[in-house]
């Protein structure tokens, strides 16, 4: 077979020459295939390289964050208070504690903060007018052994539950010699306590028995109702719910 020849044009790139150098024998349809095929494969390496780079990148974007969040030091924990009221009533007490000791253990990072247990049920400074025991009756009704303590805080003056306790015994609207007063229970010192507060303003004291006081908690305002001379606060203490105490001694005495 006669052997067939090329002749080789202006416009061939230098490359398909070199091809066509090298492949003597071959017409111009066999080199442009030829050409063609290195295009081919020169396409396919670069998206080859591209694509690696590609994952290459992808892999350093999700690792490195990952590691370097591996390596903060975890921030820490912040310790949280809550407060819960003191003891109540002889039931109350261990219902109560028996809570506050769950609490604690069922929840890691809390602390339990107590409230004062006891406190007085006005300014101490304030005047006292009347104090415990023997002395004249004052008024018609009034009494001439006197169960409590007169404070003179003034008119309108708030009055607290000196602890946490259950409201016992309730008058309103003050038909008694106590006029509008409260009593209520509490466990101090692990002795049963019932503290009275008397002669409050008409509509100041909200309470009924069975409620729960908390310690500070204002109970009514200061007033004059019931058997009274003028406006003050008659506060007693009754030792085992019912033996009433000189209210000043005992509170000292407690209050250290």
């Amino acid at each position: 077979m006669p052997t067939i020849t090329t002749r080789a044009s202006a416009h061939v790139p230098a490359h398909a020459a070199a091809i066509h150098a090298t492949l003597p024998g071959l017409n111009r349809r066999s080199v442009r295939n030829l050409r063609h095929l290195s295009l081919v494969r020169s396409v396919r390496r670069y998206v080859a390289v591209i694509a690696a780079l590609f994952v290459a990148a992808l892999v350093a974007g999700f690792g490195v964050p990952a590691y370097a969040h591996s390596l903060e030091t975890p921030p820490a924990p912040v310790i949280q208070t809550f407060s819960v009221p003191a003891s109540v009533s002889a039931p109350a007490v261990a219902s109560l504690s028996a809570k506050v000791a769950d609490s604690v253990i069922a929840r890691d990072g809390y602390a339990v903060t107590s409230p004062p247990s006891l406190q007085w049920p006005v300014d101490s400074t304030s005047p006292i007018s009347s104090g415990f025991g023997p002395r004249v009756s004052p008024c018609s009704g009034c009494s001439s052994y006197h169960e409590g303590a007169d404070f003179d805080p003034g008119y309108g003056a708030p009055v607290h539950a000196i602890a946490a306790g259950v409201v016992v015994e309730t008058n309103d609207p003050g038909w008694a010699a106590l006029g509008i007063h409260v009593a209520i229970q509490h466990v101090i010192g692990g002795q049963v306590v019932t503290s009275a507060y008397g002669h409050m303003q008409v509509g100041s004291m909200r309470l009924k028995v069975g409620d729960v006081v908390y310690p500070g908690e204002v109970v009514g305002l200061v007033g004059s109702t019931g058997a009274s001379t003028g406006a003050h606060l008659h506060f007693e203490i009754r030792v085992g719910g019912t033996t009433p105490v000189d209210p000043i001694a005992w509170m000292h005495a407690h209050l250290g």
